[in-house]
């Protein structure tokens, strides 16, 4: 049932929120960078007046050559904490995020429209049956498909995402970046997109535009997918609390899963790996039926 919640304009209720989203993770990021770079910049810049102190001018290639060398410890700086700088932007944004979102909240105050009613606590066991399970099965069926392998901005993005310690990742990549992606794309988009649409419309478009925030292929497709979960888990449980848990709980049971070796003892096995994947995705199919049948 749509909210029916008046904005004058439509467009940039929902443009407005995702750009800005966006633009404070970029401006984050770029600072967080630019103050690291700068020390090392300016080593550089000095290192190219002391050659034309001594009357040798550098190339426009010797330039380029000596800023990429000096700034090379910097950049791996960078890459090896890939994991804490998008926290951080992630963290920023969930200041203009959780704004809008009490602010939509009481708008539907406001209009008086009428809230679906909560699911119990008790049912947030499905949600992490169906994380544990979705993880393992997801995992691995990329794996057999060989996407990670022919998607190299993937493994790439793999690659720094693991490059921190363990502690940090369950705290950044388990908890801070799912709670604030799901802040925007279900607790603002999903949620305006109702005001006006029914589920299925509301749920692919805010699936699609989430999708579009990852960079890779394969991210591409897995984050389309979950997208859609998370939006129908929002409509069934009532509340935002659910696809925040779910998303946390699949990202966290991933990091588990890489940290203790699972994915790793998989991959030596095809077969135990096809039966993972089976199974993950047999659990996953028994959690949705509950789901869908449950009642509130």
């Amino acid at each position: 049932m749509q909210n029916q919640i008046y904005r004058k304009y439509p467009f940039w209720s929902l443009a407005g929120p995702l750009l800005g989203f966006l633009a404070i993770q970029m401006a984050v990021q770029f600072v967080i960078q630019f103050v690291i770079e700068a020390p090392y910049l300016l080593e550089a810049y000095k290192e190219l007046m002391r050659g034309s102190a001594e009357g040798t001018l550098a190339s426009a290639q010797e330039i380029v050559d000596v800023y990429v060398r000096v700034t090379a410890p910097a950049l791996e700086w960078i890459t090896a904490h890939q994991v804490e700088i998008s926290a951080a932007s992630s963290g920023a944004a969930m200041i203009l995020t959780g704004i809008l979102f009490a602010g939509d909240r009481k708008l539907e105050k406001k209009y008086g429209v009428e809230l679906p009613k909560k699911a119990a606590p008790g049912r947030y066991w499905m949600l992490a049956v169906f994380g544990a399970a979705g993880s393992l099965a997801a995992t691995c069926l990329m794996a057999m498909a060989q996407a990670a392998f022919y998607d190299s901005r993937y493994q790439q993005i793999s690659a720094d995402l693991y490059a921190s310690p363990f502690p940090v990742q369950l705290i950044c990549l388990g908890l801070l970046i799912p709670v604030s992606e799901e802040l925007m794309f279900r607790g603002i988009l999903y949620k305006r997109y109702r005001e006006r649409q029914n589920f299925w419309y509301s749920a692919l478009c805010s699936a699609v535009l989430f999708s579009f925030t990852h960079v890779s292929m394969t991210q591409m497709i897995y984050a389309f997918l979950l997208g859609l979960m998370l939006a129908y888990v929002y409509e069934k449980f009532g509340s935002f609390l659910a696809p925040a848990f779910l998303h946390a709980f699949m990202n966290t049971a991933s990091l588990v899963f890489t940290e203790t070796g699972v994915f790793s003892t998989l991959a030596q096995d095809p077969a135990l790996m096809a039966g993972a994947a089976v199974g993950g995705a047999f659990i996953c199919s028994v959690m949705f039926v509950l789901i869908q049948k449950m009642d509130r």
